[in-house]
Formats: C-alpha cells, structure tokens, sequence
C-alpha cells in the first residue's frame, strides 16, 4: 500500500494534509524519513507518523469486550458513546469494522476487522458459525422450554436452527446459535413467554472472551488468526 493512503486511512488527516506531512519531514519508515508519497510500506515496515509508530498490516484483527451503553456505530447516537471511544489507543480504529454487531443493551465479544473476505465468510449464512451467549431471563426457565429454545422455535417468519444450550440456573444458561438474525435471542425467549434481562456474548467461532476485561481489547494472536482464516477463508 502507499505511504499516503495509509496514513490517510488512518484518519491522521486527508490525503492532501498528509502528502504536506511527508513534504515537511514528518513522515518516516522504519527511522528514515521519507518523502515520496508513493512509497510502497511491506508487511511489518514501522511508520513514524511523528514520535508516535503505528505498524504496516494489510489486515487487522481485534476483540473487544464491550461494555452495555455503547452503540455498534462509529458515531455517538442519541446519548449514547460509540465502541469507538474504546478504542482510543488503538491505531487502525478507522480502518476495521464489526463483525456482527451487538444491542445497546448486550455486553461481551466484538470481533473487529479489515479482512472482508473473512468477514463475509463469517457472516455469510452458510458458515453457520456458532455464536455463544450467556442469558438472563425475567422468569425461571424450565427443563421443557430449555428443550424448545434447543431444537427450535418460531419467531418472526421463520423457525430457528437448532441450538446448544446449558442451564447455570433457575433463569441463567448458555445458548449457542448459529444465524445472524436481528434480535435472535430476544425474540427466542419471547417465544417461550419470557424475556431477557441480561445477554453478554461469550464467544465466536473459536474466538473467546478468556480473562478480556470489560472496557478492553486485545489483537488476536497468531493461532486464533490461523484457526479462522484455516476454518472460514
């Protein structure tokens, strides 16, 4: 990729503003200043953008444990902030985006990237990925409705696939699912005469929470890169 649109894309000013950074010699790679705005950046080079270093990657890949009260926008809506604002130390925010969003009111897991040949395949209703969410209902669920949300129920138009689920307690369990449907769990536990009080979502695919704090995000090693792209690309 070129120096410029890198940099640009990384929200550090428009192509033009930058094209006057690299003029001016505040542009580097890997401690060399650089003026040519076409210069070519490999894998790995390190960009001094200024004293801050921002690393060359063709493709990002993160998580974030988000928290409830933040939007799956990049803009704040209503009064409420967006995911963004999590994001502030992280340098490629601009360049990736969700995949698979979550409510205003649900907690847990954003997976976030630039591959979008991977995101598609993530996405894509074929994958059949499971996604593993930990619910709170308002009322006791019994062993007979838990057995309905597993093998299927009927929302909107369509019937769900079947489902993994573990009870944890009278109004708590595991529910996995494999679709991306809009307000999937919610409209799920309507469907049993219940509702959700609490949802955080735990899992991906083989991408975990683990020890991830509320509020934090972390690149995703190596091996988890490896399992999805070996698994969905």
């Amino acid at each position: 990729m070129r120096l410029d649109k890198f940099i640009a894309n990384l929200w550090y000013g428009s192509r033009t503003q930058v094209n006057k950074f690299i003029k001016d010699d505040y542009i580097g790679v890997n401690g060399e200043t650089v003026n040519n705005k076409e210069f070519q950046l490999k894998f790995w080079d390190i960009v001094n953008i200024g004293e801050e270093e921002v690393e060359y990657k063709e493709f990002v890949y993160l998580i974030l444990n988000k928290p409830v009260n933040y939007v799956s926008s990049k803009k704040n809506d209503w009064g409420h902030l967006s995911y963004l604002e999590l994001l502030q130390n992280c340098p490629y925010s601009q360049i990736i985006n969700i995949v698979g969003r979550l409510d205003l009111d649900t907690s847990g897991l954003m997976f976030l990237t630039n591959d979008g040949e991977l995101t598609h395949k993530i996405i894509s209703p074929k994958s059949e990925i499971f996604k593993k969410y930990k619910v709170t209902a308002q009322k006791e669920v019994s062993d007979y409705e838990l057995n309905k949300l597993q093998i299927w129920v009927k929302i909107d138009d369509f019937v769900t696939k079947p489902a993994l689920v573990e009870r944890i307690s009278e109004k708590q369990f595991y529910l996995s699912i494999s679709e991306w449907k809009f307000h999937q769990i919610k409209k799920m536990l309507e469907a049993i005469a219940n509702q959700v009080v609490n949802l955080q979502r735990l899992e991906i695919g083989p991408l975990s929470l683990g020890d991830l704090e509320l509020g934090d995000w972390r690149y995703l090693t190596q091996k988890e890169v490896n399992q999805l792209l070996s698994q969905y690309k």
